[in-house]
C-alpha cells in the first residue's frame, strides 16, 4: 500500500500534492514516539509534508507539554546539550531529542559537540517556529485531522489519550481533529477512550526500524478511509 494516498480532497491544501479522495480525513499528523510513525504515515498516506513531531524521538509527555505551551518550551537558547555520546542533542528544556537536526562538524560518524550545537541553533530554531507556526494554521484552518501517536512500549493509559485530546482541544477551539492510539498490543482500558479517540495495534518489527508495513496498513488506513467524521471542538 506504498503511496497510496488515503486523504480526502485530492490535493494538499498547502503544497498542492495529489491525494485520494477516500478519506474523512484532510491530514494525518503523527505525534511520536519516533522515526518509525513518521515513516509509515508518510508511507502510507503519500504526503510527506512535515509535521512538527516527525522524525523527532520523544516521549508522550513531551508532546503534550508542547502542545499545551503553543510549543514555547521547545529550543530555548541555553537547554540543548549533547546526548546519547553524540548521537542526537536533547532539549532539557522539552525533553526532545534531536537526532537529525544538528550535524557534525567533524565529520559523520563523529560525535555532535555542544559548540556545534550552539551555531547550529537559530537555524534550527526557525525550522520549528515554522513547523509550529504551520500546526497552528492546520488548527485553525478547518481542516479535518487525524493525529497519530504511536505508544510503542504500551505505556499509556486511556486517561493519557483523553488528556491529549482535551489539551489539543483548549488550545485550538473549533478545530476539527481525532486521535489515534497505535500500541504493540490492545489496551485494556479501550472501552474507557471516550468519543473522538480511536486505536489499533502494530506489531514490532525487530531489526527494522521503519516497522512491520503490513501491521501498519491495517492499523491504520481503514480509520483514514472508515471512521467517522471527526468532532469540532467547541468554540
Amino acid at each position: 500500500m506504498t503511496g497510496a494516498c488515503l486523504l480526502a480532497g485530492g490535493t494538499d491544501r498547502a503544497t498542492g500534492d495529489g491525494q485520494g479522495a477516500s478519506s474523512v480525513y484532510d491530514h494525518c499528523v503523527g505525534l511520536g514516539y519516533h522515526c518509525e510513525s513518521t515513516y509509515q504515515i508518510r508511507r502510507i498516506t503519500g504526503v510527506t509534508r512535515a509535521h512538527f513531531f516527525d522524525w523527532l524521538d520523544l516521549d508522550f509527555e513531551s508532546v503534550v507539554e508542547a502542545v499545551a505551551d503553543g510549543f514555547r518550551n521547545v529550543l530555548r537558547p541555553g537547554l540543548v546539550e549533547p546526548f546519547d555520546e553524540g548521537r542526537c542533542a536533547l532539549d532539557r528544556g522539552s525533553d526532545i531529542r534531536f537526532y537529525h537536526e544538528f550535524h557534525p562538524a567533524a565529520g559523520a560518524g563523529t560525535p555532535v559537540t555542544q559548540r556545534d550545537i550552539d551555531e547550529q541553533l537559530p537555524r534550527v530554531q526557525a525550522k520549528f517556529a515554522a513547523l509550529a507556526g504551520r500546526w497552528r494554521e492546520l488548527a485553525g484552518s478547518g481542516a479535518r485531522v487525524l493525529y497519530v501517536h504511536h505508544d510503542a512500549w504500551d505505556e499509556l493509559t486511556a486517561a493519557d489519550l483523553r488528556r491529549l485530546r482535551a489539551v489539543i482541544a483548549t488550545e485550538h477551539p473549533g478545530h476539527r481533529f481525532a486521535l489515534h492510539w497505535l500500541r504493540r498490543t490492545a489496551p485494556p482500558d479501550a472501552d474507557r477512550l471516550g468519543p473522538g479517540i480511536t486505536w489499533g495495534t502494530v506489531a514490532a518489527a525487530p531489526g527494522r526500524w521503519q516497522g512491520d508495513d503490513a501491521a501498519w496498513d491495517a492499523a491504520l488506513a481503514p480509520v483514514l478511509t472508515t471512521a467517522p467524521p471527526p468532532p469540532r471542538t467547541p468554540h
